[in-house]
């Protein structure tokens, strides 16, 4: 049995799977964490119900540095510090920017004492003290990773996606990480950058450029196996790279990857989904893990007509798009569509009124 969650983290990202392993114990992977606020908002009582239990994290992933990923696992630190948590995660997917950077600072040294250095450093700063750093780097080089029934195969970034986020924050400087605030903005003023005016029959779908941000595309991407359902976590992560990955693994057009849910890549940005990526797949349902209110405009409503046009789409399928949020934006993404739209791409849409969605 397993059961994955995902939780409102505004425009970020924030889940956890839990599952029976072949041991038949318990086990829990927590993926990001949102921003530091996530974690009061949903997260410290997930951990809390797990400590009661006596059960562990064996596993969090922290796809990025962006905060609106590695901020809530640095709230969670600081509640270890401040000992109103217990430290229960048993082992970290995490690719420190400055791989040497802990020896400027001594493992005796608190977050709160790193002036000079941000959520990255902060990380790897804790984990040195635990003796909790990654002995190696999650990237595509790395084999399929059993655990406890549980295969993890990373899709994302490569060593030389890794190696560029490294060369761009160097050891032995202090050169702050690039941060992902999420600046909400009134409704009057984001929907003028939004494209939710365009029809989904009228985007220009052959035109197309991607990503180019080095932090994104250091993220930690992969995909999930248990008892043979599978699940395409996306991160913030490139395309092209995830495409490669999986025709790497003997996916194609002609042979694609079947799986349950999609966590739909950079909160349904258009610049990291592909119509090469969704060619290689086939699913029908998709997460976006976003409230609408950021500075970025996400979600991205070509991002959406590349899911639900995608020419390689077998006839008679329903698909699924899943928000975790509600609201007037939101709402308002198949407004100039009308209602007609949703049986003519043969689609629905769930909107989370909740803290946490539970989709297993």
């Amino acid at each position: 049995m397993m059961d994955i969650f995902f939780y409102q983290a505004e425009c970020g990202d924030a889940a956890r799977i839990c599952y029976v392993g072949t041991d038949g114990k318990p086990h829990n992977i927590f993926v990001d964490a949102g921003y530091e606020r996530t974690f009061r908002h949903a997260l410290a009582e997930e951990i809390q119900t797990l400590e009661i239990a006596s059960e562990q994290i064996d596993l969090w992933v922290v796809s990025h540095i962006h905060d609106d990923h590695i901020g809530g696992v640095l709230s969670y630190i600081k509640a270890i510090k401040d000992g109103e948590f217990t430290d229960i995660v048993h082992a970290w997917y995490y690719n420190p920017p400055r791989e040497t950077f802990s020896t400027l600072s001594p493992p005796s040294h608190s977050i709160s004492e790193a002036k000079s250095i941000q959520q990255g450093d902060d990380l790897l700063t804790y984990l040195s003290s635990v003796n909790k750093v990654p002995e190696v780097d999650f990237t595509t080089s790395l084999p399929e990773i059993n655990l406890h029934g549980l295969k993890i195969t990373i899709l994302s970034p490569t060593p030389e996606k890794l190696e560029m986020l490294r060369e761009k924050y160097p050891p032995l400087q202090d050169n702050p990480f690039e941060r992902e605030e999420d600046l909400v903005v009134s409704h009057a003023v984001a929907a003028v950058g939004y494209d939710y005016h365009i029809r989904i029959d009228e985007f220009d779908l052959s035109q197309w450029r991607e990503d180019n941000s080095v932090e994104n595309g250091s993220s930690i991407s992969f995909l999930t196996e248990y008892e043979g359902k599978k699940v395409l976590w996306l991160a913030d992560a490139h395309p092209s790279v995830i495409a490669n990955s999986l025709l790497r693994l003997g996916y194609s057009v002609d042979n694609p990857l079947i799986c349950e849910w999609v966590k739909v890549a950079h909160h349904g940005s258009k610049g990291n989904n592909s119509q090469l990526l969704y060619s290689m797949v086939r699913c029908n349902n998709y997460l976006m893990s976003v409230n609408g209110e950021n500075r970025h405009n996400l979600p991205s409503k070509e991002c959406l007509a590349r899911i639900l046009r995608q020419q390689e789409r077998p006839p008679g399928s329903k698909y699924h798009f899943y928000f975790t949020y509600d609201n007037e934006i939101l709402r308002s993404i198949f407004t100039v569509d009308q209602r007609e739209v949703f049986e003519r791409y043969d689609f629905t849409v769930t909107f989370l009124k909740d803290k946490r969605l539970h989709v297993y």
